[in-house]
């Protein structure tokens, strides 16, 4: 008696329809993974500014977007960031830098006005009232301390950085390098620090007694 070990063709039946359903499930898992990792792009939402955008802050609450207008008239654009609604805010030539307090009750913007503007605006967050502080010429970068108390401002075209102490506006000039531009005060408020780009130095800042460390 001999016996056929050939498989029949309900054997190859089997195997063709389980051949397919995996196939169909290798599929179907692909194209779940690539829809996980491709971004949609309708989550994007385009939000019309002023001339030339340039600078972005946000408030410690989340609840509005800050945006320097570089050209045009000198304004700053506030979006609500629960509507997207936008509100224009005059300010002064060529703003550029923009920075938020800390408790959010003030938005403070360096008006470059091509190197030669001498102003910061100081925004009140509760009705948009704006107050021009004036500062050395060339006003770029821009920092706040943690607690609030002054806000750091670097003068490019004087080689100087204004302080402004925010209960008073009154505003203290200090000397640094050479074409200060960046600027950033320490977590315990203790010094401001200062990029020179010139001079090829960073100045330390004793915000105690407005001393400065010249560092190469």
């Amino acid at each position: 008696m001999s016996i056929n070990y050939f498989p029949g063709t309900g054997f190859f039946r089997n195997t063709l329809v389980l051949a397919t359903a995996f196939a169909i499930l290798s599929v179907l898992a692909l194209s779940g993974i690539a829809s996980a990792i491709t971004p949609s792009t309708t989550a994007v939402t385009s939000i019309t500014t002023g001339a030339s955008p340039y600078n972005i802050a946000v408030s410690p609450d989340g609840s509005s977007v800050w945006v320097t207008n570089l050209t045009g008239t000198g304004t700053v654009t506030r979006i609500d960031t629960t509507t997207n609604a936008v509100t224009s805010i005059t300010v002064g030539s060529g703003p550029y830098n923009i920075a938020v307090s800390p408790d959010g009750s003030s938005v403070w913007v360096t008006n470059y006005g091509g190197g030669s503007g001498t102003t910061v605006s100081r925004i009140n967050t509760t009705n948009n009232v704006v107050t021009s502080i004036t500062v050395g010429s060339g006003p770029n970068g821009i920092a706040v301390s943690p607690d609030g108390s002054s806000v750091w401002v670097t003068n490019i075209s004087s080689d100087t950085v204004s302080r402004v102490n925010t209960a008073t506006n009154i505003v203290t000039s200090i000397t640094v390098g050479s074409f200060p531009c960046g600027v950033a005060v320490s977590p315990d408020g203790s010094s401001a620090w200062v990029t020179n780009i010139d001079s090829g130095t960073v100045s330390r800042i004793n915000t105690i007694t407005n001393a400065v460390t010249s560092i190469t």
